[in-house]
């Protein structure tokens, strides 16, 4: 296999303070394999067989966070894909380890570009796990449609046959209303005809400082390093957030699923 270029930008040794700021992380456009803690180009579809489609849209993108979530033995497929009539928004939440988290939400006419895990049965169990499947995160099921798989030149073309269902997460929460009933988009995170403003991570953790009530002068790297150490002030802040967060019916089906360990990813 050939290791993708600058692949080491895209696996960076974070400190907790960088895990926050930095969300979501850093991904290649295009395809790739992370294979035993390194990145190669993708090159052989027949990988695939077996395993379950998981459209990734936030920082499970990035291969820092899928190595972190997976080990330096697992191997994770990705190919690039297009999310149609929705753009990613910031939660109404903040996670455990200090991020504004993200989700998609319906858009008409936003296209985003994003890419498609491909989980084998133990990951994808793991996955549900970190996201809290159940109590932060729903898993659901893509309409058809909604989810375009781009060609992969050096596996053939187009890998993904039409009828491959698509899975993900969305929030259970409800989005953050960053300001008159509306959503704010991921600022590193582009796309097509967007239709709603967006918020860098720091701008979203600084809009949720203001809202508790937070001494102007507080640092917001400071504010959210007390959240993280504070799990308690955490959720309760999550519990207001949610209490004043946007929802709309997303171009999706959510599925029964459940994990008996997600409470350590709250």
């Amino acid at each position: 296999m050939t290791l993708l270029p600058d692949s080491a930008c895209f696996l960076p040794d974070q400190s907790e303070a960088a895990r926050a700021a930095d969300y979501p992380y850093s991904a290649p456009e295009g395809a790739f394999i992370l294979d035993r803690g390194q990145l190669y180009q993708f090159d052989d579809a027949a990988v695939l067989t077996g395993r379950t489609a998981v459209l990734s849209v936030g920082s499970n993108r990035a291969p820092v966070q899928l190595r972190r979530k997976f080990g330096d033995a697992a191997v994770v497929p990705v190919t690039p894909a297009i999310l149609h009539d929705c753009d990613i928004v910031h939660n109404a939440a903040i996670s455990y380890y200090g991020a504004v988290s993200c989700t998609a939400f319906p858009s008409k006419g936003t296209d985003v570009l994003l890419n498609v895990a491909w989980l084998d049965e133990e990951q994808l169990a793991i996955m549900h796990t970190t996201e809290a499947v159940g109590i932060a995160y729903d898993f659901i099921r893509f309409f058809n449609g909604v989810v375009g798989h781009l060609p992969v030149p050096a596996a053939g073309g187009d890998i993904v046959a039409a009828a491959q269902p698509v899975y993900g997460y969305a929030s259970c929460s409800g989005v953050l209303d960053a300001g008159g009933g509306q959503p704010a988009g991921l600022a590193a995170i582009g796309a097509r005809r967007r239709r709603f403003q967006t918020l860098s991570q720091g701008s979203a953790a600084a809009l949720i400082k203001a809202r508790t009530g937070a001494a102007a002068d507080m640092p917001t790297e400071g504010f959210i390093a007390g959240l993280v150490a504070d799990p308690s002030a955490r959720q309760e802040l999550n519990r207001m957030l949610a209490d004043a967060a946007l929802h709309a019916n997303g171009p999706w089906q959510t599925q029964t699923v459940t994990s008996d360990a997600a409470n350590q990813y709250l």
